[in-house]
């Protein structure tokens, strides 16, 4: 099997060379198989930074100013945890079930510093059970018990590791499934190690990085202080409000929050790098531009057509808005159309039916779009490769037996790799079986699907995993699907508001902790850490920051006086307050009054999306040297499937900065690139994370108020046949 060639013939790899120029750039080029990698200080440090931003990420949760500790904050404090580990553990020699092993193996390696960090990555975000969770207890139906809690969590979040495995031989082994940020922790994981080598001995190459690293890292903590906080207005400047500022057309086109973003600049790089498109240092260029392309299209020519056309009677209401409307232009109020939970016809006859804004209807419709898109685009592209490879995947899987590999395979990491031992097919299969019995469990024991329902979701996560996967892998943009479950299981269980939030959780959810752990493992793959060792710490990483984060809801649930409303602030529980609104839309409302009568005409865009692909693939076949070459259309629909959460002024930044470093600097400058560009944007985002962190706690009740942090743009959530005020 030709891993390698697997999408040679595709857009996305027709940027090769450059590609593997960025891979060479941040990759080491050599291994030393008998560094220390899953130690006893891997093991204590990595459950003490999990268990650590387990429980202070689901502490927060339920804050109405919700904070993450990401991973660069582990990347950052285990490298000094380690080398004091290494300093006072005992080096005694101890022998356990016939193994030799010691508390203290020598000095703290880089491959010990990766597993902690992946072994942290499962608490940097809250387990997605912990939002139904919540809602059942204080809203929809009876309260979940905390063994459901757990058998969710454990289902939805390893459950994924069975796919990785699966799809292992296609997103992890070739090298052309490069998974661009993870080349950014690869430089900061060398470029922090090598501080604890004798400097003397330090290339004058590594010195000078690790001089760029710091000084851009001060530079980043330091400046984030004036737009976090300060002067908040640098995050946006909308130049078309500063030309009009009583021009509401002006201020819909210009704001980049509640309009379209146009001439809109930010001098943030939280805004610039966020965590919808990631950092563009790291975005391989031909991704930026069909992104852009994508983006450009869509909210900047379509949007602003159909909504001063009038387009649905779009005028009535505001631009560019996630929030629902009745009929009059007020937003809707669901609980007026429930009575216990559930939908009344009587009250919903007589509040009448949802309206949608103009820019929110294009994003329902791009999301129709782009999941037939997706699956047309690889199946002309890559559908006998990925038969193939998925077939021998399988049968290597079920027979342990490693098959033979190509000649350009024997050329890649992957070939180096194989010294270590591959994880056995029967750990993924005895993980599948025990997660699906698991799930079936929590399923049928607490009334949260029917067992063909949750069989089917997980069928679903399966389908999906490889085709955004592949995008991934090439653009570092994942897209979004979590809109499509949601219509699935509203039209198999309408007025089921659990059924809905529960099937998402284990078809959406599930997949996209697969790509994760995949991502993961291309991080382990990269800096040759062995794969067994990988396993284990995602799975023990997954396990404790699940159980962590379930303790932490069920204490403060038990506990705080009002939680989750009003009365209980801090504790409002704001995010669990949107999915309580979101999953009583789809699950209550369900597509049938959604997108009944003059929204129906979006179901034809499924249709679209299949037959979109077929001419750009026939255009490439024809002239393989030609533009059409660079063209990919499931990239190209991403970035408008985010909005309308997304920022809209962070899309041209985003794109200007690549094109200034992946494009210009790269061709031009490819030494000084090759040199500093990961460990820049490495040490921009980690400045940025820890003046986050440290801003939250010391400036959070420190109010400014002058121009600075003024609304800029007050007329841009305005209709522009304004009926009522929004909002009301």
């Amino acid at each position: 099997m030709e891993n390698d060639k697997l999408l040679a013939g595709d857009t996305l790899h027709s940027n090769e060379p450059e590609m593997q120029f960025m891979i060479d750039s941040a990759v080491p080029a050599s291994d030393d198989p008998d560094m220390p990698s899953l130690t006893f200080r891997v093991v204590v440090l990595g459950t003490v930074f999990t268990c650590a931003l387990a429980f202070t990420n689901a502490y927060y949760w339920f804050r109405s100013n919700p904070i993450a500790l990401g991973i660069p904050v582990v990347q950052l404090l285990s490298l000094p945890a380690g080398w004091a580990l290494a300093q006072v553990l005992p080096r005694r020699q101890f022998r356990t079930f016939g193994k030799q092993w010691s508390m203290n193996p020598g000095a703290f390696s880089i491959k010990e510093h990766v597993l902690i960090s992946v072994f942290a990555n499962a608490s940097t975000s809250t387990v997605y059970a912990l939002e139904l969770i919540v809602v059942r207890k204080f809203w929809i139906g009876t309260p979940l018990a905390f063994g459901a809690g757990v058998l969710m969590s454990l289902t939805s979040q390893l459950i994924g590791y069975s796919f990785s495995g699966l799809f292992h031989r296609i997103l992890v082994e070739p090298s052309a499934m490069a998974w661009p940020s993870t080349l950014v922790d690869v430089s900061l994981f060398r470029t922090l190690q090598a501080l604890m080598t004798d400097k003397h001995g330090l290339a004058r190459e590594m010195r000078q990085r690790q001089r760029l690293f710091w000084i851009a890292l001060a530079g980043s903590f330091a400046w984030y202080f004036v737009p976090g906080w300060f002067f908040p207005t640098l995050t946006m400047l909308p130049l078309l409000c500063f030309a009009a500022p009583n021009n509401v057309v002006a201020q819909q086109l210009g704001d980049g929050y509640n309009g379209l973003g146009m001439l809109a600049v930010t001098l943030d790089w939280s805004t610039i790098s966020s965590s919808y498109t990631g950092s563009p240092l790291a975005t391989p260029w031909f991704a930026a531009c069909n992104l852009f392309a994508g983006f450009a299209i869509f909210m900047w020519v379509i949007t602003p057509i159909a909504y001063y056309a009038n387009a649905w009677d779009a005028r009535s209401l505001p631009i560019y808005t996630s929030n629902l409307f009745a009929a009059n232009g007020s937003v809707y109020d669901i609980e007026a159309v429930l009575r216990d939970g559930r939908l009344d016809p009587e009250l919903y006859e007589e509040y009448g039916p949802v309206r949608m804004s103009t820019q929110f209807l294009i994003m329902y419709g791009l999301c129709f779009m782009g999941i037939t898109c997706l699956l047309s685009h690889v199946a002309l592209n890559h559908g006998k490769d990925l038969w193939r490879t998925l077939q021998a995947a399988v049968a290597e899987l079920c027979s342990g037996r490693s098959y033979g590999r190509s000649g350009a395979e024997r050329e890649s990491i992957a070939y180096e790799h194989s010294a270590y031992a591959r994880v056995p097919g029967v750990w993924y299969a005895g993980l599948f079986v025990a997660t699906l019995a698991m799930g079936l469990g929590a399923c049928q024991g607490f009334g949260l699907l029917p067992w063909w329902g949750f069989l089917l979701a997980i069928a679903v996560a399966a389908l999906l995993t490889v085709p955004v996967g592949l995008i991934e892998a090439v653009s570092n943009f994942q897209y979004g699907l979590g809109v499509i479950t949601e219509l699935i299981a509203a039209f198999i269980w309408p007025g089921e508001p659990t059924f809905n939030a529960a099937f998402k959780m284990f078809g959406y959810i599930t997949m996209r902790q697969t790509l994760q752990l995949t991502r993961d493992q291309k991080l382990g793959h990269y800096m040759r850490v062995p794969p067994r060792h990988v396993f284990a710490a995602q799975v023990a990483g997954t396990i404790a920051a699940a159980l962590v984060q379930l303790g932490v809801a069920a204490w403060l649930m038990h506990s705080v006086p009002n939680i989750c409303t009003d009365a209980g602030a801090p504790f409002t529980c704001r995010k669990a307050r949107l999915f309580y609104a979101t999953t009583t839309i789809w699950g209550v409302l369900g597509p049938q009054r959604q997108f009944a009568g003059r929204y129906a005409t979006l179901y034809w865009l499924f249709l679209a999306g299949a037959a979109l692909p077929v001419p750009v693939w026939l255009l490439r076949r024809r002239f393989p040297r030609s533009m059409w070459r660079l063209v990919s259309l499931p990239v190209v629909l991403t970035l408008p499937g985010y909005f309308p959460n997304m920022p809209t002024h962070n899309a041209a930044m985003f794109t200007l900065c690549c094109f200034v470093f992946n494009h210009i600097l790269l061709h031009r400058r490819p030494a000084w690139w090759r040199r500093y560009n990961f460990v820049l944007t490495a040490a921009l985002d980690a400045g940025l994370a820890v003046s986050g962190i440290i801003g939250y706690f010391a400036l959070q009740h420190v109010r400014v108020n002058w121009w600075g942090t003024q609304d800029h743009c007050p007329l841009s959530s305005r209709a522009l046949d304004q009926r009522v005020v929004p909002g009301t």
